[in-house]
């Protein structure tokens, strides 16, 4: 199965507030993040981690990646490492990617870790962006109305944009990765247009 997560930001003591998380340090975080991640996730599974997992050097990351279950695949973000050494990749069901698209089910998911309004095709009901990085913030609320003036916009001129993106942040989602169905149920994490 499928798992989608974004932002975990091991050992980053300063999005404890950033996020209003619910731990006191980073390492109850740790603790608590890669307990509820084992719970949920199998050794079959696979896991897309949408950018900025770690705060921390190599050794933090082989720490936090070799505890966890299921096959890892990275798609870079902003607060990632800028290199990536075979150690680190090894522990990865494949090197580390700035962009990925997958199908899942009946639907193609693009996955980056910014945000991309404008994406392939994005005229297609079964095509869904997923990203991270804007977290719950004001950015977010950013994200909602560009779509939607995106959809207006390309409405005006016959263009039929179906805008699907979802953010994965993993606060939405109990600090956990979410299977498909849970993102697209997700109250908070979707942007749904009505036609």
């Amino acid at each position: 199965m499928n798992y989608y997560i974004s932002d975990m930001h091991f050992g980053h003591q300063n999005i404890l507030k950033y996020d209003a998380r619910p731990w006191k340090d980073v390492h109850s975080m740790e603790y608590d993040m890669i307990d509820w991640w084992n719970l949920k996730i199998t050794a079959k599974d696979d896991v897309y981690i949408l950018g900025d997992f770690c705060f921390g050097g190599y050794d933090d990351w082989k720490r936090i990646l070799s505890q966890l279950n299921g096959r890892k695949h990275l798609i870079i973000g902003n607060h990632d490492l800028k290199q990536f050494p075979s150690d680190i990749i090894s522990l990865l069901a494949e090197p580390p990617v700035p962009y990925k698209e997958i199908t899942d089910g009946s639907y193609r998911v693009l996955m980056c870790h910014y945000p991309l309004i404008s994406y392939n095709h994005d005229t297609n009901p079964n095509t869904l962006m997923f990203y991270g990085h804007v977290h719950n913030t004001n950015e977010f609320v950013a994200v909602m109305e560009s779509v939607k003036t995106m959809k207006e916009c390309c409405q005006a001129v016959g263009f039929d944009y179906r805008g699907r993106l979802y953010n994965c942040w993993g606060g939405f989602f109990g600090w956990k990765p979410a299977s498909l169905m849970e993102v697209l149920t997700n109250k908070y994490s979707n942007i749904r247009l009505r036609k």
